[in-house]
């Protein structure tokens, strides 16, 4: 894993992190219109965050909020192969209770992977690659709340979630969370994550924040909605 970046000049940096740039850069996709409102955010707002993702911490507690630095397509190591977990942004976040490692999937027009857990789990080609990925679970699932209903969950939801979790114990910092930050996204993609929020326990609702925890460490977990990029704001961010 690459441990040196460089700071945005606009968005346009956020385009050269992309694995499939040809593809994921167009306007009213979430690749994009993260960067729009990642960048508009760090430059005109007191937190540095997006709104919708401001709103929703502070619902859930959190006060006095800076953002100190965020990793657009953030790669968290696992093990069990050589696919890293990709935020779509990973955020340092400073709070009046302490730092929180911020891990935000975005999601627009696509879903949340093609697989539920158990699908991921039973799709590898050779016993070795079976072995793999139970391995990479099992790192997995230490950092994730405790539960029995996993399987049916998007496989894409967990190891993104537990990615919060993995870099705040790497950094030492005292919350983690993971919010999905969602543009126009279809109804599908809110149904998979109230799958994942009914196997920790809790029902789904937009623009809520909900607290558990992973040992001692908290964990917040919510779903923002936020307003596609208007053509002024793209231009002010390239």
């Amino acid at each position: 894993m690459n441990r040196l970046f460089t700071a945005t000049r606009g968005i346009g940096n956020w385009r050269e992190r992309l694995a499939s740039p040809d593809r994921q850069w167009k306007q009213k996709y979430s690749a994009f219109e993260t960067a729009v409102s990642w960048e508009l955010a760090g430059a005109s707002t007191e937190s540095g965050i997006p709104k919708a993702i401001d709103d929703l911490l502070r619902k859930g507690g959190y006060r006095e909020l800076r953002l100190l630095f965020a990793v657009a397509e953030h790669k968290v190591e696992l093990p069990g192969g050589n696919a890293c977990s990709q935020c779509d942004v990973w955020a340092a976040v400073k709070t009046s209770s302490g730092m929180i490692s911020l891990s935000v999937e975005a999601k627009a027009k696509e879903p949340f992977g093609d697989h539920t857990l158990e699908e991921w789990l039973e799709g590898g080609e050779t016993a070795r690659s079976l072995v793999a990925r139970q391995a990479r679970w099992d790192y997995i699932r230490e950092h994730l709340p405790v539960s029995d209903s996993f399987p049916c969950v998007r496989y894409q939801m967990l190891h993104r979630c537990a990615a919060s979790v993995i870099e705040a114990k790497r950094m030492g910092f005292q919350h983690a969370a993971f919010i999905v930050q969602a543009f126009e996204t279809p109804e599908t993609s809110f149904a998979d994550y109230a799958v994942f929020c009914r196997a920790l326990g809790f029902q789904a609702s937009r623009q809520s924040l909900y607290q558990t925890s992973v040992g001692e460490l908290p964990l917040s977990i919510g779903w923002a909605d936020c307003p596609l990029a208007t053509c002024e704001e793209v231009t002010a961010t390239v």
